[in-house]
């Protein structure tokens, strides 16, 4: 059944033809020459035969027409069925050709599309795509995952860079790349939800895309370079400081026995033993500094050996007895029957626990109480990786204890609780530090836990090597 749009493109066809006909009729019973009955009799057979004609013949066209139209909506619109025209089939099977080729295309251009978001999205660094009004086009999963854009919108797309990035230096840049079409770069921090430094560099596209894609801006997290930047300026700054203390020391004992006390035996005495001590003091903060880097060189390397821990603490008690009878500490050691080995190093976990028993030892107080238990943990704390059961060795003393505001920095390299006391002890500073890194080496945890006026406690997590 034809539309009433199809019956007017029919009629008009119909109708157009017939016009030249008709004017000749009509002028010839206007002259007197044909009568008005013969000419508008021939006027309608004129126009039956023209209808005739196109009904049968022009009604395919008007289907491919229709046809030509629907694609234009619903690519996927059926093709009619063609009755006469030949020429008709034609223009439809090239149609039909067509459609396939614009299908292809399209397929085409998605897995392109989908490609892109694919490369961009497995980079690790966020990127965004922005049209030339500074809006959105596409940003990868970093980016989304940076400004939590799943739990606000599904997407970036159509938002202005100023509602996402709100920082002059990266909206300047931007527009100086758009305007002036050369690459830009800008600093800029993220004060939430943790403050993170990035470095922006925005690049113009010389092509625009078909999304108008005219300005690329990839974002690069410097927030770990630049801690470790601080970290390794403050770790020079604590260590020239460390060294020069003893060494201005020795340095002005050695100029008083040259000048003034050249000839006095009582003082020479003194000051060499002060000298001695100094020495022995910066000796040990050196060792600490290459046992330091040593075992942060090979951290990335999980050691594998299986280490008899009961033999182990034995050994570092004994070792430190000397320095226990000074103090006149009394040390107990509790371990059960059958302590399983742990998977380590000797030599570094011998460290780990000489530096523990040594640091209980000294803040220990004066004739005061240390206890080293050992004992099979069956779950784990959160900083140590894997599951299933691990070995908990604990160092306890019954000292003053340690503030609680203290505790999360204790493995910092040089922190001090009280400084003038640990360099009166002996202490470098650097002993949990080396702790920490020897323990995260071996895939095990430090956890420390004190309070004011009742001593502290320092509990390793090691894994058990398999019997």
């Amino acid at each position: 059944m034809l539309s009433p749009a199809s019956l007017r493109r029919l009629l008009a066809w119909a109708i157009g033809p017939c016009i030249p006909g008709w004017a000749v009729l009509l002028g010839l019973a206007l002259v007197g020459r044909l009568s008005w009955t013969v000419a508008l009799v021939s006027c309608g057979v004129v126009f039956l035969i023209m209808a005739a004609l196109v009904l049968t013949r022009l009604a395919d066209f008007d289907r491919v027409i229709r046809y030509a139209e629907e694609l234009l909506l619903n690519p996927e619109a059926p093709a009619p069925l063609l009755e006469t025209s030949a020429t008709a089939r034609r223009l439809l099977s090239g149609l039909t050709a067509l459609r396939k080729l614009w299908a292809d295309r399209r397929d085409e251009a998605d897995a392109l599309a989908r490609s892109r978001q694919d490369i961009l999205d497995s980079l690790p660094d966020p990127f965004f795509l922005l049209d030339r009004k500074r809006r959105v086009v596409s940003a990868n999963a970093a980016a989304r995952a940076l400004f939590e854009i799943e739990r606000i919108t599904p997407s970036l797309a159509g938002r202005d860079l100023a509602s996402v990035i709100r920082d002059p230096k990266v909206l300047e840049a931007a527009d100086v790349a758009l305007t002036q079409n050369r690459k830009t770069e800008a600093q800029f921090t993220l004060p939430a939800p943790v403050e993170h430094s990035f470095a922006a560099l925005i690049v113009p596209v010389q092509t625009a895309g078909s999304d108008g894609a005219a300005l690329i801006i990839a974002l690069h997290d410097q927030t770990e370079r630049l801690k470790m930047d601080r970290m390794r300026a403050d770790f020079v700054a604590n260590a020239s400081h460390e060294l020069r203390t003893p060494l201005a020391s020795v340095l002005g004992f050695i100029e008083t026995l040259q000048g003034p006390a050249k000839d006095d035996e009582k003082a020479r005495g003194e000051f060499l033993d002060i000298m001695l001590k100094q020495a022995n003091r910066m000796t040990r903060l050196i060792d600490d500094l290459l046992s330091l880097s040593r075992i942060e060189l090979r951290e990335h390397a999980r050691p594998t050996d299986a280490v008899d821990m009961e033999l182990l603490l034995r050994n570092a008690v004994e070792l430190l007895d000397r320095q226990i009878k000074e103090r006149r500490s009394a040390v107990s050691l509790q371990l059960p029957p059958h302590l399983p080995a742990a998977v380590g190093d000797a030599n570094e976990l011998s460290q780990v626990f000489h530096n523990l028993i040594s640091n209980a030892v000294k803040y220990g107080g004066d004739q005061g109480r240390v206890e080293i238990t050992a004992a099979i943990s069956e779950t784990r704390p959160p900083a140590m990786p894997g599951k299933g059961t691990c070995l908990r060795i604990s160092v306890r003393d019954y000292g003053e204890g340690i503030a609680r505001e203290h505790i999360p920095r204790l493995t910092e390299r040089f922190y001090r609780v009280d400084t003038a006391r640990s360099r009166l002890l002996g202490g470098t500073g650097l002993g949990l530090a080396i702790v920490k890194h020897i323990t995260n080496r071996h895939r095990g945890a430090l956890v420390v836990e004190s309070e004011l006026g009742k001593g502290a406690t320092f509990t390793v997590y090691l894994p058990i090597a398999a019997a």
